[in-house]
C-alpha cells in the first residue's frame, strides 16, 4: 500500500508524517529542535519537559555506522523565539537539560542564578532622557514650522497656529517610556553567562566551535518583518546575547531592542534596527528548521488554550486574568494550529514534525501566570511531569516516527492506558488559507 502522509494527534503530542518510513536513507537528515516562547512561566515549563524528552532518547544508529548515545544536545539545528530563544541558546552550546534546570532553581555551576532583577530592571530613569530629546526636538520643529510661515506638504496652506498647538499636545505621548523594562539587562546576564561557558557570543565562532546551528527570531518594528539571525544569516553578525534578548523584547513589558545594523550602507538597510519580541511573527518557527535542511523537527510550545468543561464552571466566573490568559493562548494555539495545515499540506515540506504542547486540560500550568518570576520552580516540575506522561501515553506512536530517523525511545515504565487515535486532517482548498502563501 502507498504511504500517505498522517496527521496524528493524542495527549498533547501532535505528529505529522511526511517521509515514507519504507524508504531507506542512505544519509543521516539533520534532526531540530524549534521552541516556541512562554515568557517566565512557559520558559520553565520548557525547561522541564526538555529534560523530560532528553531522557526519553536512549541513541542513533545512522545509515551505514554504528549506534552512539543521543540526547538533545545531539540534534543538529536549534531554533528559538521569545524565552525559546534562551534555552535554544543553552542547548546549542552544549548544556543539557539537567544542568538547564539546576540554572532555573539557582545551583547551577554554569551560570548564575536568574533573578528578577536579571529581566525587570526598570526602563524609565534611563529612557526618559531620550524621551524628554525626542519630546524636544519635534516641538521645536513644529514651532518653526510655524514661525517661519512652512507649509503643510498634504494641503499647500500655512501651518496655523491652532493646528500648531493641536500636534504640540499630542507629541505630549512621545514622553511616555516605551516599555516598563528594558531588555538589556537581560543581554548582560546573557553575555556575562555566555562567557563561563568558553562558547563564543558570536553565531559564526559559536558554530565553529561546537558544530550546532542556532537560529533565533525577533520582529523588526519599523518593517513588520521577521528577522532571523544565525552563522549564516544576513543579520549573523549581531552578538548571540542581543539577539536573544530583541527576541524576548515583548512589547510594552519591555522597551524595543535598538541594535546597531551590521547592514547598514546597503540599500534598503537602515543605520539601526528596532527590533521586538519574535512571537508577534509566529508562535513557532518549523520552516526555519525544515529550510535549514531537517528531516525531523520537535517544536515544543508551551502556551495553547484549554478545554474548560469542568461540570457547571466556566472561566468567565474567574474573572478578567483568566479570560486575558485564555485569549492569549488561544491565539497562540491557533496559529500554531494553522502553521501544522500548512506543514501537512505543503508538499515542498519533506520532514517529519513533532509538536508538544500541553494537554487541553492542564489546568495546573493554567493557572500559572506567564510574567510569574515566582511560579518558575513550579512550573519546571510541572513540565517535567506533564511532558513525561505525555511522551509515555504516545510511545508507540513517538517511536514509530523516532525509529525512521535511527533514534531508539526510551521503554516507558508503564504501558499507556489509550493509544493514539488517528486524526488526519480532510481540510479544503478554501479552508487552507495558510497553505496559499
Amino acid at each position: 500500500m502507498a504511504f500517505s502522509p498522517r496527521f496524528l494527534k493524542h495527549k498533547g503530542i501532535t505528529v505529522i508524517q511526511k517521509l515514507d518510513p519504507s524508504v531507506q536513507r542512505l544519509h543521516p537528515g539533520k534532526v531540530g529542535i524549534v521552541l516556541a516562547g512562554g515568557a517566565v512561566s512557559g520558559g520553565a515549563f520548557k525547561a522541564g519537559g526538555l529534560r523530560a524528552l532528553d531522557e526519553a532518547l536512549v541513541k542513533r544508529r545512522l545509515p551505514g555506522g554504528t549506534a552512539h548515545a543521543f540526547g538533545l544536545n545531539e540534534f543538529d539545528v536549534f531554533v528559538g523565539l521569545s524565552a525559546g530563544s534562551v534555552l535554544a541558546s543553552v542547548l546549542a552550546a552544549g548544556i543539557g537539560p539537567d544542568e538547564i534546570f539546576r540554572i532555573l532553581r539557582g545551583s547551577s555551576d554554569t551560570y548564575d542564578a536568574f533573578r528578577p532583577w536579571h529581566f525587570m530592571r526598570p526602563s524609565a530613569p534611563f529612557e526618559m532622557i531620550e524621551r524628554m530629546r525626542l519630546f524636544a526636538s519635534r516641538e521645536q520643529e513644529l514651532f518653526t514650522n510655524w514661525l517661519s510661515g512652512a507649509t503643510d506638504p498634504r494641503s499647500g496652506d500655512r501651518f496655523s497656529f491652532g493646528a500648531t498647538l493641536g500636534k504640540m499636545a499630542q507629541n505630549v505621548a512621545r514622553l511616555l517610556p516605551t516599555g516598563l523594562f528594558d531588555p538589556r539587562s537581560l543581554e548582560q546576564y546573557l553575555r556575562r553567562n555566555i562567557g563561563f561557558t568558553g562558547i563564543s557570543d558570536d553565531f559564526a565562532l559559536a558554530f565553529q566551535q561546537t558544530g550546532k546551528e542556532l537560529y533565533l527570531t525577533a520582529t523588526d518594528l519599523n518593517r513588520g518583518e521577521i528577522v532571523v539571525f544565525g552563522h549564516d544569516e544576513p543579520y549573523g553578525k549581531i552578538p548571540i546575547s542581543s539577539a536573544i534578548a530583541a527576541s524576548c523584547a515583548l512589547p510594552l513589558w519591555y522597551k524595543p531592542m535598538l541594535i546597531d545594523n551590521p547592514l547598514r550602507g546597503q540599500p534598503g538597510e537602515p543605520d539601526r534596527l528596532d527590533l521586538v519580541d519574535g512571537g508577534l511573527m509566529r508562535t513557532a518557527n518549523v520552516r526555519v528548521a525544515v529550510e535549514k535542511g531537517c528531516e525531523l523537527v520537535v517544536c515544543y510550545n508551551p502556551f495553547t488554550r484549554i478545554r474548560y468543561d469542568r461540570a457547571g464552571r466556566n472561566l468567565y466566573e474567574h474573572g478578567l486574568p483568566s479570560i486575558a490568559s485564555q485569549a492569549v493562548r488561544t491565539m497562540i494555539g491557533a496559529r500554531l494550529d494553522l502553521a501544522k495545515e500548512v506543514v501537512f499540506l505543503d508538499e515542498n515540506v519533506k520532514a517529519d514534525v513533532v509538536f508538544i504542547e500541553p494537554a487541553e486540560d492542564d489546568y495546573t500550568f493554567f493557572g500559572m501566570g506567564a510574567l510569574n518570576f515566582w511560579t518558575k520552580d513550579r512550573a519546571a516540575a510541572h513540565g517535567y511531569q506533564a511532558v513525561r506522561e505525555s511522551i509515555e501515553a504516545s510511545h508507540e506512536l513517538l517511536g514509530s516516527v523516532f525509529r525512521n530517523h535511527g533514534i531508539e525511545l526510551r521503554m516507558p515504565p508503564r504501558t499507556p492506558a489509550l493509544a493514539p487515535t488517528e486524526a488526519r486532517m480532510q481540510v479544503k482548498l478554501r479552508e487552507s488559507r495558510g497553505a496559499q502563501r
